[in-house]
């Protein structure tokens, strides 16, 4: 059997971070395709068939060396899943599995499938149950009868069928390409396929005992970072530098080239890259993720947050938020992480205001943004990519791209006997 894996697609939702595709955010010092194609490994899969966008997506994930054999297939507009795989028709030989780059548990979806009692000709997808109606709005949803599937229903509206949602995660067959390639084309014609080849064959469903984690918006992440730390083994590297007076509890991956200096707390799960460095009195608890090369700061606490590759904080608090590569946060910067009433955190994707589902949220940050000292952020802001914010400042909305943001002050002088006018 062969997987095939799409990278192809864009997301504005995923926005500050979609300079490049998603699946390649580092997360415990791997890009996230990296951890797929290992997961795919595991599987007792051998060979992988991945669908990208161009040239230098096949060189990036060529360097990773998974130990799998690969094929490449481009694909230069991002048409959806049905053009995707029949562009990777050519190579399939036999029952397949297709999923997406971030599917980290690919091998225990994969199991799962396989104790399915399936005929020759049926396929079989993984769902997963949502309770949350609006949630269901924006998805494929199944229509079912017992284990069959009758239908996928694309972000129903109205009429709902089920609570029963599409994770991404199929095992098809070459009689599947078939019925696709004789589905008028458009970007939801994978879930017509289906639906068509249900009525003629039969397509079944596995609801899966995963927890299963969607990655559409920057805040995913850290959901994908806290299944990933989640089954880190201890490990501290022989050639990393730890005061005796730091306190390290708890599953923490630390590597060569770290730095830890006096009474900073590490809490685990907790991966540090390498060539990090953690200042005097800082704390890292609840899930943080420090990429290679960065620094956090003297009396600098951070919570469940992800700082990619270059970055580097001074003191203050970053709570629940995702830091771009080499990025700068001068002292006394706080992330306010949690509404005042207590709700979940909304903000703004693509010019519409989103319910996040979190009740705790901080700030997301592109690559190359500056942020001077004293400055503060309001729950759920995104800012983007090469953006400086003024000393200061309390960032209160979203910051687009190349954008200075910062308050204006007003000096006021008064000298000795002088009267105030």
């Amino acid at each position: 059997m062969q997987a095939v894996i799409l990278l192809a697609g864009v997301s504005s939702r995923f926005y500050p971070f979609n300079s490049a595709h998603k699946s390649f955010v580092k997360i415990a010092g791997k890009p996230l395709i990296e951890h797929t194609l290992n997961s795919v490994k595991k599987s007792g899969l051998k060979e992988a068939i991945v669908v990208v966008k161009d040239d230098s997506a096949r060189k990036f994930i060529e360097n990773i060396n998974p130990s799998l054999k690969l094929k490449f297939v481009i694909q230069k507009e991002a048409t959806g899943m049905g053009e995707a795989l029949l562009l990777a028709e050519k190579y399939i030989k036999e029952d397949f599995f297709l999923l997406h780059g971030h599917r980290l548990d690919f091998e225990i979806l994969k199991k799962e499938i396989e104790k399915k009692k399936i005929r020759a000709d049926e396929i079989v997808l993984i769902a997963k149950k949502i309770q949350d109606r609006e949630t269901l709005k924006k998805i494929g949803v199944l229509s079912v009868k017992g284990d069959k599937v009758l239908e996928i229903v694309e972000k129903p509206q109205k009429n709902i069928p089920s609570d029963l949602g599409v994770v991404g995660v199929y095992f098809l067959n070459r009689n599947f390409l078939t019925v696709l390639s004789n589905t008028p084309k458009g970007h939801y014609n994978f879930e017509e396929a289906v639906s068509l080849y249900a009525k003629k064959h039969g397509v079944k469903f596995v609801l899966s005992k995963e927890d299963n984690i969607s990655f559409k918006y920057p805040w995913d992440i850290l959901l994908l970072k806290n299944y990933l730390l989640s089954n880190l083994n201890f490990y501290i590297s022989k050639k990393a530098k730890v005061s005796s007076s730091a306190i390290i509890k708890g599953q923490v991956h630390i590597e060569d080239g770290v730095q830890i200096l006096e009474n900073a707390v590490i809490k685990g799960p907790c991966f540090i890259g390498k060539n990090s460095y953690i200042g005097n009195n800082a704390v890292l608890r609840n899930g943080c993720d420090i990429e290679e090369n960065c620094v956090v700061g003297a009396n600098m606490e951070v919570k469940n947050t992800l700082i990619m590759e270059n970055s580097k904080t001074h003191s203050g608090f970053l709570g629940d938020s995702v830091i771009g590569k080499n990025c700068r946060i001068g002292a006394g910067f706080v992330s306010a992480n949690v509404r005042i009433d207590r709700s979940t955190v909304k903000t703004v994707v693509d010019g519409k205001k989103l319910d996040t589902g979190f009740k705790s949220l901080g700030i997301m940050v592109g690559d190359g943004t500056k942020i001077g000292i004293k400055s503060s952020s309001m729950p759920g802001t995104i800012i983007g990519k090469e953006v400086i914010v003024g000393p200061s400042t309390n960032i209160m909305n979203n910051v687009g791209d190349s954008t200075k943001y910062y308050t204006k002050f007003s000096e006021i002088v008064i000298r000795k006997n002088e009267r105030i006018r």
